[in-house]
């Protein structure tokens, strides 16, 4: 079972507004709105690969039927928190090929709240085979705690994945989780130097190949990403043929991933799919919303190419 961590959703409303300016009134072509997060589309892109999942993490108290509803068939721990989970806005411009991004402040959590998320996670444990821990955390959350999820999988010999930002990435990545993924930028922040080409990404990836960390995967929007073990490198790139949404790319790109992962694929496997699956999310309006039609065109429309 793979386990997914959501400390900090979000509901997501996504507006396609053609013709976007700033300060006119303007009508929405559509509008959609989804129980999402980081790790919420993880777990849910897990699930349509055919992964049994399942996700624990906290939730505004007025939100909880709402994503439950999005979580159906996956196995959903979630701990009700006082106050109204976070709205994330995108509008989407498509005559121009733009997104503008409004992040809300959402609840915060309480010492009490921690405590009982941590023994909830500790029992789920028991029969996790690998954790994700996706996302930023809330206000009350230290930046500490996903080392110290890290650290409790890690004596329990369970495999992680962390992908996160900030002080919560920095600390994170000192715990040693099994695999990374960060961006180009999030890469700068954990290394201090700015890549200068792919080869280069891959040889800081490499640096941060320490102790239980196996893996690395620098994700780069468009230009797809590298991904580098112990005993290689390797870059690959998807060719779209039609981008709707950039949101959750990333997201999809972690469930792909992961799913290559867990079933003990070679590192080309794993990146070719989780470009596939990411290129899938990017032909479908809404985060973490793959449609299979999409996701098995992609799978013939990813190049992967050896760094060294």
């Amino acid at each position: 079972m793979v386990l997914v961590v959501g400390l900090n959703p979000a509901i997501d409303r996504i507006l396609t507004v053609p013709n976007f300016v700033v300060g006119a009134t303007l009508k929405a072509q559509s509008v959609q709105t989804l129980a999402a997060g980081k790790a919420m589309n993880v777990a849910v892109v897990l699930q349509l690969l055919g992964l049994q999942v399942a996700y624990t993490g906290f939730v505004g108290r007025e939100d909880e039927a709402f994503f439950r509803a999005r979580a159906e068939g996956i196995e959903c721990n979630l701990l009700k928190v006082e106050g109204r989970t976070r709205v994330d806005t995108t509008v989407i411009d498509p005559a121009r090929n733009t997104e503008t991004h409004v992040r809300e402040l959402g609840f915060t959590v309480s010492g009490e709240d921690l405590k009982r998320f941590l023994a909830v996670f500790t029992g789920l444990l028991v029969r996790a085979d690998f954790v994700v821990l996706s996302g930023s955390v809330p206000p009350g959350v230290p930046e500490t705690t996903y080392a110290e999820l890290v650290g409790l999988c890690r004596a329990r010999h369970i495999r992680t994945l962390l992908d996160t930002s900030g002080g919560a990435l920095v600390l994170g990545t000192a715990a040693m989780p099994s695999c990374l993924k960060p961006n180009a930028e999030e890469l700068r922040e954990l290394t201090a130097v700015h890549a200068a080409d792919v080869r280069q990404m891959a040889a800081l990836g490499r640096t941060l190949l320490k102790g239980s960390t196996q893996a690395v995967a620098i994700t780069l929007g468009a230009e797809g990403a590298v991904m580098v073990d112990r005993e290689k490198a390797i870059s690959g790139k998807a060719s779209v043929p039609r981008v709707v949404n950039t949101v959750g790319c990333g997201d999809a790109f972690v469930a792909g991933w992961v799913a290559k992962l867990v079933s003990g694929s070679p590192l080309r496997e794993q990146l070719r799919e989780a470009l596939a699956v990411a290129g899938a999310n990017a032909m479908t309006n809404g985060a973490g919303v793959i449609e299979r039609e999409n996701l098995d065109l992609m799978r013939d429309r990813v190049t992967i190419s050896d760094v060294w």
